[in-house]
């Protein structure tokens, strides 16, 4: 099945010290959901299976609350005039020796002016997030395609900007989650994974005022995903 999940919204500032507090909350949030995980593997009655998903749901309410607050605090600043082409350069050098020792090979479609006003390391992690989840859907080895280019928004204002793509041809997202990868600690990945990588991306392209767009099948000869994230060449700066 093929799905598709579009993301576009913005950010407003509030004060700073909410920051700081969502940031370290985070964290114990994220170990109690872990301990959740391992505990429901434990045998409990029918009433403590009850309880059980109560508290994640609780949880899960907290960190929705949390991210809510730092999409809410961002405030404004001067970005950085960065050219994204060799930004994604750079990420995937620091990848190449682990996608060459799993058998993954990567192909590159880079436009020439590809630079414009954005938070450089913001988008550092951004391309991080998208390879490693990409990797991680190829166990057995395979293709990502990154590829930045001029483009205009397909809908809406219809802005000019760039098209930063990551594509690969792993296991591809079920339909059913597609609609919550982008949720605060929802993971795929069982115990090793965070479910905090795609929420991330998902800011970021937010604090750009750009739209993120997930596209991903499981047919089997076609499965894959692509994440597609449009920047405008004009974006309004902030500050975390």
């Amino acid at each position: 099945m093929d799905s598709e999940k579009v993301n576009n919204s913005s950010a407003t500032p509030t004060n700073g010290n909410v920051v700081s507090f969502a940031h370290e909350i985070n964290n114990p949030l994220a170990a109690l959901l872990n301990i959740l995980h391992l505990v429901e593997s434990e045998a409990l009655t029918e009433r403590g299976q009850h309880y059980l998903k109560l508290a994640r749901e609780e949880i899960q309410r907290i960190s929705q609350l949390t991210h809510s607050a730092l999409a809410q605090s961002k405030q404004m600043a001067v970005l950085e005039y960065t050219n994204l082409p060799d930004l994604m350069r750079s990420v995937l050098d620091v990848y190449a020796s682990r996608f060459e020792s799993r058998g993954i090979e990567v192909k590159t479609r880079f436009c020439r002016n590809g630079s414009l006003a954005c938070d450089p390391g913001a988008l550092r992690r951004t391309f991080s997030n998208l390879l490693l989840n990409a990797a991680d859907a190829m166990p057995n080895g395979g293709k990502v395609s990154t590829r930045v280019s001029v483009a205009q928004e397909w809908t809406g204002q219809k802005r000019h900007g760039l098209r930063l793509t990551v594509a690969d041809n792993g296991c591809g997202i079920p339909g059913d989650y597609l609609p919550r990868v982008l949720e605060p600690f929802f993971t795929t990945k069982g115990k090793s994974g965070t479910g905090v990588g795609l929420s991330v991306v998902r800011d970021t392209v937010q604090k750009h005022r750009g739209v993120l767009r997930v596209r991903s099948c499981t047919r089997s000869g076609r499965s894959g995903s692509v994440f597609s994230i449009f920047l405008p060449s004009t974006s309004v700066p902030y500050r975390t």
